[in-house]
């Protein structure tokens, strides 16, 4: 999600720049992948406010929110809970995310 114009890449047409929120839907073979090298990469972007991970065996979404002084602060919400955004006008509710999703057993 982008606040405004999109700035793109030189190297690829198809890749933002300046985005203000990222979300990843996590799977077996990359969600290390996601939690490691690929956000350390996401946080060198300056316009980078939000990172929300999705989980596709529950309903779970991991919010990292940028703060004032560059750190992040997770917040974790599960099955009828939310996602706070006010700085971007609203929220996400997890149980509306995941309306009609059924998920493997155990």
């Amino acid at each position: 999600m982008v606040c405004g114009p999109k700035a793109l890449a030189t190297v690829d047409a198809n890749a933002v720049t300046n985005p203000t929120m990222l979300v990843e839907v996590l799977s077996d073979s990359t969600e290390s992948y996601d939690r490691g090298k690929k956000f350390r990469a996401y946080r060198q972007l300056p316009s980078l406010q939000h990172y929300l991970l999705a989980s596709q065996d529950e309903a779970r979404l991991e919010h990292y929110r940028r703060n004032d002084d560059g750190t992040w602060t997770l917040t974790i919400a599960e099955a009828g809970a939310r996602v706070a955004l006010p700085d971007l006008g609203g929220d996400l509710q997890v149980d509306e995310i995941y309306a009609g999703v059924e998920f493997a057993s155990g």
